[in-house]
Parts: C-alpha cells; structure tokens; sequence
C-alpha cells in the first residue's frame, strides 16, 4: 500500500508539472505575440512620425525657396530642386539620389500647382493614410500648416493641377472609406503657411461649360500622347474614347455641347490674383476636349 501511495504522489506531480508547462508555453507564446503586435505597432508610429515631420520640414522649406516668386509654376517638379537644396532628409531620398520615397514602400513628389504645391505619396498604406490624412479648422494638420486640401486615390493617379476632392475639417472617420492600402495619397498646401481651405471663385465665364473644378485626370495624364507607331493608335484611341465618356458622359457625339467654345483670353474673368494659371488650364481642358472628339472610336 506504500509503494501505491507513492507512485500516485509521483503521478499527481508529474501531471502537476504537466499542467505548468502548459501554461509556462502559453504565457511564453502569449508574450512572444505581444512583443511582435507592439514591434509592428512601434514600427507604423515611428514611420508616420518620421513621415510627418518630412511633410513639415518639405513644406516649409518650399516656401522658404519660392518666397519671392509669385508662385510655384504650373505642373512643374520641384522633387529635385527641393533635393538638391537640402529639404528632404536622408531617409527619403532613394538610390538614385534624384528621387524620393517614403517608409512605407512608394514614391513621392512635389509638384507646383500655381500659388501652392501638392506632396504626392504613392502606394501608401491605409493605417498611414488614416493616422496622416488629418486637417483641422485652420488648415493644420500632422503634414503641416497651410494645407487646403487632400486626394485621395484607389486607382488613378492624382492629377497635381487638379483642386483637391477633400478640403475642409477631414478626420479619420471621414477618411475611413478613401484609405486602402496601396492608394495614393495627395497633399495640397497654400503659399502662406497660415492659409486654410477658402473654396476658389470660379474662374469660367461662358468660354468653359464645365465650372469648377476640373476633370480630375487629364487626357495626356491618362493616354499619353498620340502615338507615333500606327499599330499603337487603335488602343490609344480608345483609351480617348473612354476618357470622353468618363469625362463628358455617354453621348460624344456634339462636341461643340461637350467643349463650348474656345477659351478667349480678352474675355476672361481676371478678378482672381492667378487667373493665368485658370486660362491655361482651361485653354488644356479644351484642346484635349477637342482632341477626344477629333480621333474617339
């Protein structure tokens, strides 16, 4: 009866220690887990502070460059200039030296739009998008000051010279449909730092059918150019064809409903400070209306 007792004690210790290193390994893993959740967690902050703190550096140092020109030129790249001088930090300059990226895998730019500039940033992720794509009352957000407006976009590519979709007061749960992971992401700021949004007076008057804003993808943007190879018109002209139908609706057929009439410079509203960046624009949107009908399917 002895021997019994003792080797029943021996098995309840053995099932004891059993039971403990059960849950030895489940703590361990537990907090195998939560040491890899707070690295990633610690990974996207510091990768939205770094990014963030680039957009306030790159925006201010803009301004400071241009501060005494009239503007930032009309669809021009200053990612190289703004390179070149010294604005970008280290970590957001690629390999080749002459272009930028962020941390989170995609490109950037900075493009001129008139009197203000567009930071665009693509492939981004959607918990960067959300975290980043912020502005308040006064235009101040985690990007900087002065911002008027955002882009967000899940498929084409933002066009720089167009007025951005968002402006206003934006939060995260007004953004939580726009951001998805891989979109591309476009920030707009105002020449003076302490602007915010203000919507812009039209500047069309009967030369323009359309009114503000314009198409949010130019047709060179999204077809390129006619092509110089015959076997490549087909295709590019039906990349016109859809454009067109995006762009003005199904029926191509009057293109003097669809492009109005050409716009004249003695007749154009010069009320705004930058109407010359708005008449070209629209001289732009009616030479690509005019091309669209010329060679549509």
């Amino acid at each position: 009866m002895k021997l019994t007792a003792i080797l029943g004690a021996s098995a309840r210790r053995r099932a004891i220690s059993l039971i403990e290193g059960v849950l030895y390994l489940v703590i361990a893993l537990a907090v195998i887990v939560g040491g890899i959740v707070f690295f990633q967690q610690s990974q996207l902050s510091n990768a939205v502070t770094d990014t963030a703190r680039a957009a306030v550096g790159i925006s201010s140092q803009a301004r400071a460059l241009y501060q005494n020109q009239t503007g930032f030129g009309v669809n021009e790249d200053l990612t190289l200039a703004m390179i070149r001088a010294g604005a970008v930090p280290s970590n957001f300059i690629d390999r080749s030296g002459d272009a930028m990226a962020h941390p989170f895998g995609g490109g950037m730019a900075v493009t001129g739009n008139g009197r203000g500039f567009v930071i665009v940033y693509s492939d981004i992720s959607q918990a960067a998008c959300l975290r980043l794509a912020s502005i308040d009352e006064t235009g101040v957000g985690p990007m900087g000051t002065g911002i008027v407006g955002l882009t967000i976009s899940q498929s084409d590519p933002v066009d720089p010279t167009s007025a951005p979709d968002i402006n206003g007061t934006v939060t995260a749960d007004t953004m939580s449909t726009s951001c998805a992971d891989g979109a591309e992401m476009a920030v707009y700021y105002a020449q003076n730092p302490g602007a915010k949004y203000d919507a812009p007076p039209s500047p069309f008057n009967t030369d323009n059918p359309w009114e503000y804003p314009y198409p949010k993808v130019s047709l060179g943007t999204q077809c390129g150019d006619s092509p110089s190879r015959h076997n490549e018109m087909a295709a590019w002209r039906q990349c016109l064809t859809e454009w067109g139908t995006a762009t003005y609706g199904e029926d191509l057929s009057d293109r003097n409903a669809m492009c109005g009439a050409e716009p004249d410079e003695r007749r154009w509203d010069r009320t705004p400070s930058d109407w010359p960046l708005w008449f070209r624009k629209a001289q732009d949107t009616w030479n690509e209306c005019q091309d669209m009908w010329r060679y549509q399917i």
